[in-house]
């Protein structure tokens, strides 16, 4: 053998053993995306733990929730007892004589779910519709046996039960005996139906989006039954969703309280966070919230969804570059921007309000008459709606901004017509 081909063989051997350790990482190991289904026994199929060692990445990804460190823009996070209260201080007028005056705190992980929700102050004189959204026990148990029967109980009784391994975790979401995404809070499947949509048949790119949005939505509670229901009769925004309210659609519930200063009829927001992304350019282009909350990571090879359900700003790229060719700082920068906007807007409402009902209070004390202050008090209640549906909703701004600033300016305008019309009725009647 010539050196030439001494050479030659020599580079085709290293070649061999170079690219048959690429073929081997590839080919033998590759990014599996299979996920072996384990039997989880019956009896455990509630808790967590159990899950732990047939679904490792995901039950550690889970566990993350527990990170407590600030939102990279400064708005949400999870510290405990960030209070909104504090914060805002125009919430503790708004909320006057309703609960959320009392208490009123950042949210924190869903591993938290269970500790948060026991140790709130707003928690006395509360019904079992109250846990509906806090644990697979309310299905799997409870409707499972009765139906809507839980919704009327006493939160203490309904609650007893429910061990703390059990509240929200793997079987919220998945069913236990396939793991495939279920969504399974009847109110929202009724209320969607009445859109004429069927969530359990949807697609499943659509079921990643609905099995979140099941929960994080506006609810209202029967007034005959206390089951839970979604006002999305109208449409999808805070308008259509006042006029549901308005109309008499929610039947026997008017109101959540009588403001204390105003006396005016009040509703309160939840977390509208559905309803705000279902018409954002990310709905529009199949972009749903877990591929934003809970990307796709890897790990060894394996290939697995995230389930530590956080700011994508904390896995940037995995949550938006992926679509994306702007640089990570330009994306921050930009979602940045809209929560430091969002935020300043939704203060001036929120404090615009807050004058609305004090203005009010000054004319009762003056002596103008509830027939005199009936459309003033309709005005901060929707004022308020507005208001509280932005400030109540988790995403500050991003998930929808155009959405959100048009409601925060319909809000101050609603909360300045109150102020006027107030100030009127007073002059004309002293």
């Amino acid at each position: 053998m010539s050196k030439l081909q001494k050479i030659l063989t020599g580079i085709i051997a290293v070649c061999v053993v170079f690219f048959g350790f690429v073929v081997v990482r590839i080919v033998a190991a590759p990014n599996d995306t299979s996920v072996k289904l384990a039997k989880i026994p019956q009896e455990k199929q509630l808790g967590k733990e159990a899950y732990k060692d047939a679904y490792p990445l995901e039950y550690n990804s889970f566990m993350k929730n527990n990170d407590t460190s600030p939102s990279p823009t400064g708005y949400g996070g999870a510290q405990e007892g960030n209070s909104h209260l504090t914060e805002q201080p125009e919430m503790v007028e708004n909320f006057k004589g309703y609960k959320f005056a009392i208490q009123y705190d950042d949210d924190r992980g869903h591993t938290y779910a269970g500790v948060d929700f026991k140790n709130t102050k707003r928690l006395p004189g509360q019904k079992g519709n109250c846990i509906t959204c806090k644990s697979s026990y309310m299905y799997d148990v409870y409707y499972k046996q009765s139906g809507w029967d839980y919704a009327s109980k006493p939160i203490e009784e309904a609650m007893g039960p429910i061990e703390d391994d059990q509240w929200f975790g793997c079987s919220t979401c998945h069913d236990p005996e396939t793991m495939e995404l279920r969504v399974y809070q009847q109110g929202f499947i009724d209320s969607m139906a009445r859109r004429g949509i069927d969530v359990n048949n949807a697609s499943h790119n659509d079921k990643r989006a609905y099995v979140c949005a099941q929960c994080h939505n506006e609810y209202y509670f029967m007034k005959e039954d206390g089951r839970v229901n979604h006002p999305f009769d109208n449409g999808l925004d805070a308008e259509s969703e006042y006029q549901f309210y308005q109309s008499g659609q929610a039947g026997g519930f008017t109101q959540d309280w009588i403001h204390a200063d105003s006396k005016a009829p009040m509703l309160k927001a939840q977390h509208p966070d559905f309803e705000t992304w279902a018409t954002s350019v990310h709905a529009d282009a199949g972009v749903t919230c877990v591929d934003c909350h809970m990307p796709y990571m890897r790990e060894n090879g394996q290939k697995y969804t995230s389930h530590w359900m956080t700011n994508p700003l904390k896995t940037t790229e995995e949550s938006c570059l992926k679509c994306h060719d702007e640089s990570a700082e330009t994306l921050k920068a930009r979602v940045q921007t809209i929560g430091d906007n969002t935020f300043k807007l939704q203060r001036i409402a929120g404090q615009t309000v807050a004058q609305a009902h004090k203005t009010i209070k000054a004319a009762m004390d003056a002596g103008a008459t509830d027939e005199q202050l009936a459309e003033s008090r309709q005005l901060v209640r929707e004022a308020q709606w507005y208001w509280d549906w932005v400030a109540a909703e988790n995403g500050m701004g991003f998930h929808n901004p155009d959405k959100i600033m048009r409601t925060l300016g319909l809000s101050i305008d609603k909360a300045h017509q109150c102020i006027e019309k107030t100030n009127a009725v007073v002059k004309g009647s002293l």
